[in-house]
């Protein structure tokens, strides 16, 4: 969800690791665009008050519009319908209000959008709590913890992988160059663990679970993370490679889970904690 800042330790896990710090900074609002091949453009922003990152796979000539979790969907749309094209898709990596908070406003603009989500990240008595937002989805997915699936719709193809641990049914979600990451990775750390339905143990096999998946990925892919936070020497890129998330993310280079969770971002002292 929300809510991490400065993680204050600039040095990289690996000390003999040579930092290379990213310069992507996306203003607010502003696409980043991309040609991945296949006829698959991706599309990535930054938006709103808690920087999220949304990222949305595109194919023209099926007329297919897949998107991360929009957090403004007015502009969502507005950029769309300047290039002919629609939200087709909605892709939710998990229910925390942040992540939806764009839901009801796309329904109003775009009511045919379809709706995903994985069946845990929207049942559960947890679900009142405050920090959760309301989606209603037309499909779910139903993969069991640390396994993925394939989502293919209209020449789009995708790897959604469920890691719960921040969020019940969370997911990540990769493909065309691009690992969407939600809250369970942020460029140089991972989603806290102190809120309604968080699990410490399933964040950190779901952590341990993507280690594996990004060293078989390519390495010059981005992580796309759910928000925009401090990379290790205190910029705010809005995404890193495989490479580089892999030789300095603490979490991902985290020894074991007790080590794992000695890291100061899992938990805050604020009013949303549980």
């Amino acid at each position: 969800m929300i809510y991490f800042q400065n993680i204050g330790k600039k040095e990289s896990p690996r000390s003999n690791a040579r930092v290379t710090s990213p310069n992507s900074m996306l203003a607010n609002g502003e696409f980043d665009i991309r040609d991945e091949g296949n006829g698959i453009e991706v599309w990535v922003t930054q938006m709103g008050e808690y920087m999220n990152m949304n990222t949305g796979w595109i194919n023209r000539a099926s007329g297919t519009v897949a998107i991360v979790d929009p957090f403004d969907s007015t502009r969502w749309v507005e950029a769309l319908e300047k290039e002919g094209l629609r939200p087709t898709h909605l892709l939710y990596t998990h229910t925390h209000r942040d992540h939806t908070a764009g839901y009801d406003e796309m329904k109003k603009l775009v009511p045919e959008v379809k709706v995903w989500a994985h069946e845990e990240a929207v049942s559960g008595d947890y679900l009142s709590n405050f920090v959760f937002g309301e989606i209603s989805a037309d499909s779910e997915w139903n993969n069991p913890v640390n396994s993925t699936v394939e989502w293919s719709v209209g020449g789009i193809s995708l790897g959604i992988t469920h890691s719960p641990g921040h969020a019940p049914g969370h997911v990540t979600i990769h493909g065309y160059g691009v690992y969407h990451a939600g809250d369970l990775l942020f460029t140089a750390a991972s989603g806290r663990v102190d809120l309604a339905g968080s699990d410490p143990n399933a964040q950190w096999l779901s952590v341990l679970f993507a280690r594996g998946l990004l060293r078989s990925l390519p390495a010059d892919w981005r992580l796309i993370p759910g928000h925009r936070y401090d990379w290790i020497d205190g910029s705010t890129p809005d995404w890193v490679s495989l490479e580089q998330a892999l030789t300095y993310n603490y979490a991902l280079n985290a020894k074991e889970l007790e080590l794992f969770e000695q890291l100061p971002f899992q938990r805050f002292d604020d009013d949303i904690a549980n």
